[in-house]
């Protein structure tokens, strides 16, 4: 026969000797019976808890960082837009069209090129003598013969422009025979009005061997700076004519001005 051992005994009250009030026990080894609980102010608690639409804090925090950095990036994008439109109006401010119309060709003036403009200058080369005239002729127009800004005729270079000019010139004598008092002149003069200057003059002597039948040559060089007046007329001269190298490129005579 199994006992109950949820059996609760019924209490037994003791009375004090002194005379107190009575005293109750319970039967030893029973545990009292549990106390009902009710789950409902924890589930509250919870919600509670819970803040945006079901979510924690936490969540809550980490949606509103997001937020503010896309609209900090939202931002910056925008700055950086306008920025970009301003510098792009400011080059368009300093660095005017090319194209654009000049008040010169409103009112129909022609604007003038600013080309360089070159120094009067000359060279002519040697060409074949008359043997008549000591004044030598010159070619102007062929091979490395030119002339600007200066006037050829006659053997003379006139020039243009009053300045500081650079003369030269350069003659080669060539033979087979001389006599003892032979000499060779090669003179550069200018003609200014009815005078005559020279500028510049070479003499030689003694430049072959009496009496030998070998070809023998003689060149003379000369150039310095002359301070020339518009309508001078530079020519060269020598002595014996007849006596000048065929080669045109030994012989030449030319000038150009100083800056």
């Amino acid at each position: 026969m199994h006992s109950n051992l949820r059996y609760t005994y019924p209490p037994v009250f003791t009375v004090d000797a002194a005379g107190g009030f009575p005293r109750q026990h319970q039967a030893a080894g029973i545990e009292p019976p549990p106390v009902p609980c009710w789950t409902l102010p924890p589930a509250r608690i919870q919600a509670k808890r819970r803040g945006c639409g079901g979510m924690s804090s936490a969540g809550c925090l980490l949606i509103m960082v997001l937020l503010t950095v896309f609209a900090a990036l939202g931002l910056g994008a925008y700055q950086i837009m306008r920025l970009q439109t301003e510098l792009i109006r400011l080059k368009q401010e300093i660095n005017p069209q090319p194209e654009s119309i000049t008040p010169e060709r409103l009112v129909g003036q022609q604007v003038e090129d600013k080309e360089p403009k070159h120094a009067p200058a000359a060279h002519l080369m040697g060409q074949t003598q008359d043997n008549k005239s000591k004044t030598l002729k010159w070619e102007s127009r062929h091979g490395r013969a030119f002339t600007d800004g200066i006037l050829y005729r006659d053997g003379g270079l006139q020039v243009n422009e009053t300045g500081l000019y650079f003369v030269y010139s350069r003659v080669e004598f060539l033979s087979k025979d001389c006599k003892p008092r032979d000499s060779l002149a090669h003179i550069v003069y200018i003609k200014r009005g009815e005078r005559l200057l020279t500028l510049m003059s070479d003499h030689r002597e003694g430049f072959c061997q009496v009496g030998s039948k070998q070809l023998w040559t003689a060149g003379s060089n000369l150039g310095s700076m002359h301070q020339l007046r518009q309508s001078d007329w530079v020519f060269v001269n020598v002595s014996q004519p007849n006596r000048l190298s065929s080669d045109h490129q030994s012989n030449y005579f030319g000038l150009f001005k100083l800056p």
